[in-house]
């Protein structure tokens, strides 16, 4: 509890570490993502060291794919990581300790928090079969680090979209491990979350009633070649798949497809949904009737039964607004200020700086709202700790 208010965090994070694919099946252990040191580090700051993961070095901070993430320098005492530190250590960053983590929640007033994987498993290889071993070898250890603390340290599943068979089993093991959600990315590579070759999975998924978490990521790797630093990769390549995803799920009909499921968009920010939003409803009347139905144009009964607004107005859709959000109250008034969540990013910057604090210090939310944001949406979609 904080200053008299329960905080569920509903997207924090198990920093990436060897622990993760310790469970790998055999067959993938020698491919499993390991930790290199640059040796010659002129001009890469603390970027000289990262994951070397399919003959790739990430994260890395020049050329095509840069971007940011947690490096073996975080993490692992021989490449530099502080293994004294008491607050934000590396066992609670890892979740290797989950007594850690709960201390630093206490420390931060949180009452429970929702953990997510770190980004780059959004685009961890080409290969189907690798990808679906990676994800559910996540799934089962962060699944036995939260079971140390399953009231308050509760988690989202990594679904492998991109091999049906994985799919369905880890849809399963999640379930029987406790998930508390399933997590993708924007995309599923150069797919869309809405493309028909995943529409078994989707139907499977559908049966759990479990919510659907779409988290930022560099999924899209066309998104992730045109950029050129971690700037780029930041705005271009691990935000702009928040616009693909939503495109996929409301404008290709997956709430109508699925009429129990709920759907969350984590830390992309808010302000893009008021323009995806308006910029859909201005053309769905249009290619709805004006245009001539034909072999170029698409398919009226294939475009949304109503307007977009009433989609996200609907309670199905959630959203992780930044605590500093200028917009707070447009967002409310779009998709209700029900469904506007809190989260942390912690060990992430904005953890440390307990984000948690900046709502309780705005004078423009009531005591009320800020009992939402903090605790009470979060319990609305993914249930009571």
């Amino acid at each position: 509890m904080l200053h008299g208010y329960r905080v569920f965090d509903a997207d924090a994070h198990g920093s990436i570490n060897p622990s993760m694919w310790q469970d790998l099946p055999k067959q993938f252990r020698p491919r499993r993502p390991r930790p290199v040191r640059v040796h010659d580090d002129s001009g890469l700051g603390n970027f000289n060291a990262g994951w070397l993961i399919e003959g790739s070095l990430e994260p890395h901070a020049l050329g095509p794919g840069a971007q940011q993430a947690n490096t073996p320098r975080n993490v692992i005492s021989e490449f530099g990581a502080d293994i004294k530190r008491e607050h934000c250590s590396v066992g609670s960053m890892t979740l290797n300790d989950p007594q850690a983590r709960l201390a630093d929640m206490d420390r931060m007033g949180f009452d429970a928090q929702m953990l997510f994987p770190s980004t780059l498993y959004a685009h961890m290889t080409g290969d189907p079969q690798f990808e679906a071993a990676l994800f559910r070898a996540y799934n089962r250890y962060v699944a036995k680090q939260c079971s140390a603390a399953p009231k308050r340290l509760k988690w989202s599943g990594l679904l492998p979209l991109r091999d049906p068979r994985e799919a369905f089993a880890a849809i399963e093991e999640m379930q029987r491990l406790g998930a508390r959600a399933a997590v993708v990315f924007g995309t599923a590579g150069e797919r869309l979350l809405s493309d028909p070759s995943f529409l078994p999975i989707w139907d499977e998924f559908a049966r759990t009633k479990l919510p659907l978490c779409v988290h930022m990521g560099m999924s899209y790797p066309p998104l992730a070649q045109l950029g050129r630093s971690i700037y780029d990769g930041h705005i271009i390549g691990m935000s702009l798949p928040a616009q693909l995803a939503f495109m996929a799920i409301v404008g290709h009909r997956m709430l109508d497809r699925y009429q129990e499921l709920k759907v969350a968009f984590l830390e992309f920010g808010a302000e893009w949904i008021f323009y995806m939003v308006s910029r859909m409803d201005h053309y769905l009347p249009l290619d709805r009737g004006a245009h001539p139905f034909g072999l170029s144009m698409p398919n009226p009964a294939e475009l949304p039964l109503v307007s977009i607004r009433d989609y996200v107005k609907s309670g199905r859709v959630f959203m992780a607004a930044e605590a500093d959000d200028r917009m707070l109250h447009f967002l409310f008034e779009l998709i209700g200020e029900d469904h506007v969540l809190f989260s942390s990013d912690f060990p992430h910057g904005e953890g440390r700086d307990n984000a948690a604090l900046e709502i309780l210090e705005r004078h423009d939310l009531s005591s009320d709202q800020k009992q939402k944001l903090l605790y009470d949406n979060t319990v609305r979609l993914f249930g009571a700790p």
